[in-house]
């Protein structure tokens, strides 16, 4: 155990990213993030006692972590209490639990404002499906993946344009589309050729869906479970699913750290990972929709520039 203890967890990562950049093969990855995982785990189940971070020291002596949320359910869900619930910041609160931070105290913010937020230290994670991105990766970092599903539109009844992929909305330069400013949809949108003064923002999805409703907008363009989610509680014929959007791939998000804090978020990692060994992980996010065996074989690491 003294021998665990004394491993750099940095010096891990940079031999990982080195055997990686060597062999980009699917099926080598996925033993490099099983050996990452058992890492991880290994340390925890040992209780092995390291140096701890900067950050969850502040935290553990203040009693909670501030984190950047989203009202996108199920993703994360505000009650009319001001309780904020969901898939994301449920894990957050169990893996906070793990490390000895009792409590988690969550901002609502947008999610073109979350990176600022993060950067400026207003908050200490966001968790509320943040998609791995390579342009987010250069200015925040990502714990492991915590949620993966694919993407959706909703359409009128009967899907009148015939759009099932971002393509099909931008072959077509009269039609309008909404979703959220700085969301992943935005950037599909986009690198696929949607044209800037096509897209319309909502400020929040149900006012995205009453656009479409009105006819303002030929398309809602969200998170899969996050879209199917909103069209159950709006309960409008009217409105259709459109998913999985084609030529889109599964998205996976993780909990977000300034990138400042490497340490703290190894240490996220080592308790995410026991949770997920354990069962907890699964039991908390698959009454949500979500699968946790969708998040088994992908890793911040093959997201992410130089696997930060």
């Amino acid at each position: 155990m003294q021998i665990l203890a004394n491993l750099n967890l940095s010096n891990l990562v940079d031999g990982v990213k080195l055997l990686f950049h060597k062999n980009k093969k699917e099926n080598f990855m996925k033993k490099i993030i099983s050996i990452f995982t058992c890492f991880f785990l290994v340390l925890g189940f040992a209780q092995t006692t390291y140096a701890e971070s900067d950050t969850l020291k502040r935290l553990k002596k203040q009693g909670y972590a501030t984190v950047a949320v989203a009202n996108e359910p199920p993703y994360s869900d505000i009650k009319s209490d001001g309780y904020v619930t969901g898939a994301a910041p449920d894990v957050a609160r169990a893996v906070l639990a793990v490390l000895g931070v009792p409590d988690l105290k969550a901002q609502v913010i947008m999610y073109g404002s979350m990176i600022p937020a993060l950067q400026a230290r207003r908050v200490d994670m966001a968790t509320s499906g943040l998609y791995i991105k390579p342009g987010r990766c250069e200015s925040i970092i990502y714990s492991e993946p915590d949620l993966c599903g694919a993407e959706a539109f909703a359409v009128p009844a009967g899907n009148p344009n015939n759009l099932l992929t971002y393509e099909d909305i931008a072959a077509n330069p009269a039609l309008k589309m909404t979703t959220c400013a700085g969301c992943a949809e935005e950037k599909y949108a986009l690198e696929r050729g949607v044209s800037a003064d096509q897209i319309v923002y909502f400020d929040a999805p149900p006012s995205g869906i009453k656009m479409l409703q009105q006819g303002r907008v030929d398309v809602f363009a969200l998170s899969g479970l996050g879209t199917a989610d909103l069209l159950n509680k709006t309960n409008d014929p009217s409105i259709e699913l459109v998913m999985p959007v084609t030529g889109v791939p599964m998205g996976c998000a993780g909990a977000a750290f300034n990138k400042d804090d490497l340490e703290f978020r190894s240490e996220y990692n080592m308790a995410l990972a026991k949770i997920k060994a354990n069962g907890e992980f699964a039991a908390i996010i698959e009454p949500y929709g979500f699968s946790a065996a969708a998040t088994a074989t992908k890793s911040y690491l093959t997201q992410c520039p130089n696997g930060m």
